[in-house]
């Protein structure tokens, strides 16, 4: 009995030890109730990018991007801070010399940086797609091309709404999250043997891409890759090193070209529309031998004549026209352009242009062709229009404002104003076959990216129209700018026997495109009285170069040539030596 009881006081002690263990514990025992909110923290699973009024990631952005990047980064950080109130901490990739990247922090890398994680995370993506995703430490938001990275900004906004409770901010651990940004880039396949020299998006529904340290079998096994996705090759071109093609779905066209002088991969991608006519697409009869028309220019109101205004024709050998820009706005430059091809039209009642031209929207261009549109549009068939016009994105960049050369954006909706009439953008390399005669893309704005135009007048195209076995440079009012990059890339290609005085004569550096035309016969729209002053200057003087055998002032008169022409047999005044 006295064990028992011994027994049984023991086991009391360890109960009372028991409970008074349970007692010392941080956590109070509970004997009401009511719930009471716990103060443990709770674990954080995903990627906490703020929590409790603290970022715990900083936003990086490549110290050498280009701006619509580290501008994208702005706004990530700006995202974040509306949504938490917290503003996370911004920096740049650079670092000191000897330096090493921090792999180890947390951190959202926006657009490229030097950081391997930001070009790990593009692998297997093409040019017109975004990604959102986790590598190590890093969050990488980044895409081929600004307008792609606008699209992933759009996606982690939806992501920050979609993870955002009260004020913290956690993303899903494993995050990934793709899309494509722009469908037309996103049409061309990656280039493994070159770099990303920019994807330019300022021309609309007709973005560009420029490849550099490249070579001509980058290229070969570049279109190669563009046919094997299911492209069918339209046509090619080449001269010189050069290189180009037109590839085509049913619902896109790509235009590609290996440029020599850069070794650079050019191409452009836009919906599939009219395509430039090849050698044999159309059947002629002969009825006509052809030639080159220079236009004159009027007085205005005060007896004045002006000192620009620029209008080119040639006549096909089946009587059908080409024309190149016009000239300026007025009824009577509409009328003078109607009263010859309606004077010298095989059928006057079927008089038909094959392609009108503009070098450049300039009304002193492009004047007479809107006057022609509202007066003359139901007395002629009209099959194409061609140009390349800058938009409104495009003239920002480049700071010539916006309305510069304002026809351009009205142009190709003209169209409506001729049935069957098609507008075609032009490209370089890009040949048209109009009955009998030839025009070649040399030179567009595309040409400079992603150097800038500096002048509305850069953006003037540079080709040839080879008639009658001769060929005829056409320079519109280019600059220096795209005289240079023209040159670089034909040398002596741009050999002719006709030359157009490039901005009505006032233009300084092209010296290089003259000698290189060496043309025999030079046509120089401009006016009777301001081309002595443009003479006198000694870098306009064309009549210095030995090639020049006739110099054409278009004046207030209209000068036709026949083709073959030989300097000094027209029969019209002239300016020679």
């Amino acid at each position: 009995m006295k064990r028992f009881s011994q027994l049984l006081a023991l086991l009391l002690m360890l109960a009372l030890l028991l409970v008074g263990c349970n007692q010392s514990t941080d956590t109070p025992q509970d004997t009401s109730t009511t719930d009471t909110p716990s103060t443990t923290a709770p674990v954080v699973e995903g990627l906490a990018i703020v929590t409790d009024g603290t970022a715990n990631y900083r936003i990086v952005r490549g110290e050498k991007a280009e701006e619509g990047f580290t501008d994208a980064a702005i706004r990530v950080r700006q995202l974040i801070e509306d949504a938490t109130g917290v503003k996370p901490e911004i920096t740049t990739d650079w670092v000191k010399k000897g330096a090493e990247l921090d792999h180890g922090s947390l951190e959202i890398l926006v657009g490229p940086t030097d950081y391997s994680e930001s070009t790990e995370a593009l692998e297997g993506l093409g040019y017109g797609d975004y990604i959102i995703t986790k590598i190590g430490n890093k969050i990488v938001i980044n895409a081929w091309g600004e307008d792609s990275l606008d699209e992933a900004y759009a996606a982690f906004r939806e992501l920050i709404r979609e993870n955002l409770q009260e004020d913290n901010l956690v993303l899903p651990a494993d995050l990934k999250l793709t899309g494509t940004g722009n469908k037309f880039i996103a049409q061309l396949p990656i280039c493994e043997n070159a770099t990303l020299g920019i994807i330019y998006n300022g021309e609309e529904k007709c973005p560009q891409l420029v490849l550099t340290d490249t070579t001509p079998e980058a290229y070969g096994a570049y279109v190669e890759k563009i046919a094997g996705q299911g492209y069918t090759l339209y046509a090619e071109n080449a001269f010189n090193d050069n290189r180009f093609a037109t590839y085509i779905n049913d619902s896109y066209v790509i235009n590609v070209g290996y440029y020599a002088y850069e070794n650079s991969i050019r191409a452009t991608v836009e919906a599939k529309g009219a395509l430039p006519p090849r050698e044999g697409d159309s059947s002629y009869t002969n009825k006509i031998q052809p030639s080159v028309v220079q236009f004159g220019m009027f007085p205005d109101a005060e007896g004045k004549m002006p000192n620009n205004g620029q209008g080119h024709l040639f006549q096909l050998s089946d009587g059908s026209y080409l024309i190149v820009d016009g000239g300026l706005l007025g009824e009577v430059y509409a009328k003078q352009l109607y009263d010859y091809m309606y004077a010298n039209a095989p059928d006057k009642n079927n008089i038909t242009i094959a392609a009108w031209i503009f070098t450049h929207s300039h009304a002193d261009h492009t004047g007479a062709y809107e006057s022609f549109t509202k007066i003359y549009a139901s007395k002629v068939k009209l099959e194409l229009l061609i140009g390349n016009f800058p938009s409104e994105q495009t003239k920002v960049d480049n700071g010539m404002g916006a309305g510069a050369g304002p026809s351009g954006g009205r142009i190709p909706s003209s169209v409506s104003s001729y049935p069957g009439s098609k507008f075609i953008r032009a490209h370089v390399g890009q040949e048209f076959f109009l009955r009998d005669a030839k025009v070649e893309m040399l030179y567009t704005l595309e040409s400079l990216v992603p150097r800038k135009s500096d002048d509305y007048n850069t953006t003037s195209l540079i080709f040839t129209v080879q008639l009658g076995g001769q060929t005829a440079l056409m320079l519109g009012d280019v600059t220096a700018t795209g005289g240079n990059t023209v040159y670089n890339l034909c040398g002596d290609y741009l050999k002719a026997d006709f030359l157009q005085a490039a901005h009505h004569g006032f233009n300084d550096g092209l010296d290089s495109v003259y000698t290189a035309a060496a043309a025999s016969v030079i046509l120089w729209p401009c006016s009777e009285q301001i081309y002595p002053q443009i003479k006198a200057r000694s870098a306009h003087n064309l009549r210095d170069y030995d090639s020049t055998k006739e110099i054409f002032v278009a004046g207030d008169r209209t000068i036709r040539l026949p083709l073959p022409y030989t300097a000094g047999t027209s029969g019209f005044e002239s300016i020679v030596g």
